[in-house]
């Protein structure tokens, strides 16, 4: 899939694209990449599936939620996750598990976005670089000897 956010947006608000195929989609290509593990610090397939059958209950009844219902999206490892670790790529966090989503994700829930997991980043978010010593560095798509750029690093990946 190489459409925009707001073009698969608007190809389920129009009935082209099926929010559950699309998901089940980019679980695949997250799942077959051989990267897989310096990007994402998990995969919740269980909860995208989920969110995408909701979200074709909607566009069946003509009732989406936002522009944006249906659509995929990853979170840095430094937005609470109900249940799921959330360590900010830090020694300091780790086995941290938080009781509930954070406020930003509850509202791209509420708006319909697909949670397909959470992606490395740099410690506590605070590299311009991408780099991290302490948990894993995700690759540059330009080059593997490229440091990734940005705090968003596996995200960008």
């Amino acid at each position: 899939m190489t459409q925009t956010a707001f073009e698969i947006g608007k190809a389920i608000a129009n009935g082209k694209l099926d929010p559950v195929e699309v998901t089940q989609e980019a679980l695949e290509k997250i799942n077959a990449h051989a990267e897989k593990d310096n990007i994402y610090t998990v995969v919740t397939s269980d909860r995208a599936i989920e969110e995408a059958k909701n979200s074709h209950k909607r566009q069946k009844s003509g009732d989406l939620k936002s522009p944006l219902d249906g659509v995929p999206i990853s979170w840095k490892d430094l937005y609470d996750s109900q249940n799921i670790p959330t360590e900010g790529g830090s020694k300091l966090l780790k086995g941290r598990i938080p009781k509930e989503d954070s406020e930003v994700l509850k509202r791209a829930t509420d708006a319909g976005l697909v949670c397909t997991g959470k992606t490395h980043t740099s410690e506590l978010a605070f590299s311009g670089l991408g780099i991290n010593p302490n948990a894993k560095t995700s690759p540059n798509v330009n080059g593997s000897d490229l440091a990734p750029g940005g705090s968003s690093s596996g995200a960008a990946a």
